[in-house]
């Protein structure tokens, strides 16, 4: 082979080779996002409280995503038998607002769970407490929601 046309294909294949990165790299990067990000989340269970019938239990837990996020306490509904999912809670998310409410041993804002009957729930968190996420049910479980100084 003549040394210009060796020449000529190491650098079309060097460009080649460039072009294939520089569009290969983002389109990864961007697959990664949308595939969700709870990979980078994960759940660590501060509490578990079983229904009265012992079919449910409401779960407090702790998520951390990362350096850039901070502590946030969550509440699950989930049935007895089931392990806690790497997701966000199903009935409550808070946190301490940039620390206007004083933080519970997860590190986000403190929060009791107590059944009040088979069916129904009440969740009491820090009025100060930023609260993100509040459903009304789940799971067959309707929710009250509490917002006092001070649980009772």
């Amino acid at each position: 082979m003549h040394p210009l046309v060796a020449h000529l294909l190491k650098v079309i294949g060097a460009g080649l080779a460039g072009l294939i990165a520089l569009v290969a790299i983002p389109v990864l990067v961007f697959a990664f996002l949308l595939s969700g990000t709870s990979e980078l989340c994960g759940n660590s269970p501060l509490l578990e409280v079983p229904s009265p019938t012992g079919n449910l239990k409401a779960v407090v837990f702790e998520r951390n995503c990362g350096a850039t996020t901070g502590f946030s306490t969550q509440v699950s509904v989930l049935c007895a038998a089931s392990s806690l999912p790497n997701e966000g809670g199903n009935l409550f998310v808070a946190d301490t607002n940039h620390n206007a409410a004083p933080s519970g041993p997860g590190g986000g804002p403190l929060v009791q769970v107590v059944w009040v009957g088979p069916s129904a729930i009440r969740i009491w968190h820090h009025p100060l407490a930023r609260v993100i996420r509040s459903e009304p049910s789940a799971n067959g479980v309707r929710v009250e929601y509490v917002s006092t100084q001070s649980a009772g």
